[in-house]
């Protein structure tokens, strides 16, 4: 017997303007400018930690419904250590690493609840989730960066991974030579 539940058109339509509207509010949050600093600095639970997530929700609005995506995770990375996340296929470890980058496919996903908190090369605490987009520009590539699982934004095995390094750093971070960016990308 199938016990699955459908919307009627209605409930679709309902639902789809309620997260619309959602949607709206995320996507205006992110797009504010001159957004004073204050605004999204904190300070680290531990001070040894570079990345801190913290009870975090990244969903998807659809028409017909809201996909929980990333549902409460909380875990740190300590500075200096490298940290795993294992899980099975869907589980939300790309989600989570999206979230961390302001990358998740927008408008329809959204971190909705939560913190991500990481500490710059300052020594500046930022609170992601309240970041504007205009200023996650300024760290994303320069301060933390992701290699993407997609064929087209991965690792290409034609050419050494430290070349592919090197490359990053020449563009992001102005080194003067590539003696320089191979010297920073070991």
């Amino acid at each position: 017997m199938d016990d699955s539940v459908y919307l009627t058109i209605r409930e679709e339509r309902q639902v789809s303007r309620y997260n619309n509207r959602l949607i709206k509010k995320f996507e205006r949050a992110k797009a504010r400018k001159n957004v004073p600093e204050k605004e999204y600095l904190t300070v680290m639970r531990d001070p040894n930690n570079v990345v801190e997530f913290e009870d975090l929700h990244t969903y998807f609005f659809t028409d017909v419904g809201t996909v929980k995506a990333v549902n409460g995770v909380s875990f740190d990375v300590p500075q200096g250590k490298i940290v795993g996340v294992v899980g099975e296929s869907g589980c939300g470890k790309s989600v989570t690493s999206l979230s961390l980058m302001q990358l998740v496919q927008a408008p329809t996903g959204q971190t909705v609840a939560g913190s991500i908190r990481y500490k710059a090369s300052d020594g500046k605490v930022f609170e992601i989730t309240k970041m504007p987009r205009d200023q996650m520009l300024k760290i994303r590539g320069k301060e933390i960066a992701m290699i993407f699982q997609e064929p087209m934004t991965s690792l290409n095995p034609v050419f050494k991974i430290g070349e592919q390094l090197d490359e990053v750093l020449l563009v992001h971070k102005e080194v003067k030579s590539d003696a320089e960016a191979k010297k920073r990308s070991i």
